[in-house]
């Protein structure tokens, strides 16, 4: 089991009872100091016919006149959301209760063909110390967004300064998906980022969601910072980009931190990382610094 609401804890005070980040300037930006990253490749469990799992499927589309895709869901991978989740935690190395989050938030943007399992939970239990979980979806590609922007409100009122992001994609589906959906997952893959806040109950800056038709106007962060960005945001955003990293197609919550957590270790000290929904009209950004020494990724099973 996990708490299903927040304990009200004091803000923390940095050194000098200032409040500041890591590097001794000015408060308001999430600083990440672990990346993990897990994409597997090839065939996962083989399929095994169960009647009464099928037939869940099909009472499941059959009010929405969706057939169970028995013959594409036996083809794909079936890797769960909690394998993917576990999997990207792995990469993050070993954490004791001092250097392990307080709050974690799992972000996904398509469901989990299993639903006898709560990713959050499940993650939970591999962590040290007893941190709040509980998983953020409906969200689109923007749902990491949302879930950062979510730990970090309750880390500045509760004191928190360690909050753990889980992106998960998870491309095992019962039902058939339009191949060009733009939330269509075509890999699976999880990326775990772990943040640290040091500017207790400072308001957050360079961090925004909001309605966006494409093309908007002027970007809404500072364009003078590198950019970590889906492809999006190059319609939607329209100016020219003298450092910019593009995440590719297929991993609608994960392509955009994958990309990000490519750069820890051998990057910029500072980017903006930013994504636009165009089925929703929507632009989020948020700017992070990049404190973490060395990436961990792993394409294995």
């Amino acid at each position: 089991m996990f708490r299903a609401t927040a304990p009200v804890r004091p803000a923390a005070p940095a050194a000098g009872g200032t409040t500041g980040d890591a590097a001794g300037g000015p408060a308001g930006v999430p600083r990440l100091v672990r990346a993990g990253r897990y994409a597997p490749a090839g065939p996962g469990r083989p399929y095994v016919p169960a009647a009464d799992r099928e037939g869940f499927y099909r009472q499941l589309g059959d009010p929405h006149g969706v057939p169970f895709d028995r013959a594409g869901f036996a083809g794909a991978p079936r890797r769960t959301s909690v394998e993917l989740a576990r999997g990207a935690l792995a990469e993050l190395g070993p954490m004791t209760a001092e250097d392990g989050p307080e709050l974690v938030v799992v972000a996904y943007a398509a469901p989990d063909f299993e639903h006898s399992q709560l990713v959050a939970s499940c993650v939970q239990e591999l962590l040290p110390g007893e941190p709040l979980a509980f998983a953020l979806s409906d969200q689109g590609v923007l749902a990491p967004f949302s879930a950062l922007r979510t730990g970090v409100e309750y880390a500045r009122r509760c004191g928190f300064r360690r909050l753990l992001v889980l992106a998960v994609d998870q491309s095992s589906q019962p039902f058939a998906v339009p191949a060009q959906h733009p939330g269509a997952v075509r890999a699976d893959a999880a990326v775990a980022l772990l943040f640290e806040w040091s500017g207790a109950a400072a308001p957050v800056r360079g961090m925004g969601q909001r309605p966006w038709p494409a093309p908007g106007p002027a970007a809404p962060w500072d364009a003078e910072l590198p950019l970590v960005a889906g492809a999006g945001v190059r319609t939607a955003v329209p100016g020219v980009w003298p450092w910019a990293t593009w995440a590719g197609p297929g991993q609608p919550a994960t392509a955009v931190w994958s990309a990000l957590a490519d750069l820890v270790g051998g990057g910029p000290a500072r980017v903006v990382v930013a994504d636009h929904d165009a089925e929703r009209e929507m632009l989020a950004h948020c700017t992070l610094d990049l404190g973490a020494p060395a990436r961990r990724t792993s394409a294995g099973e």
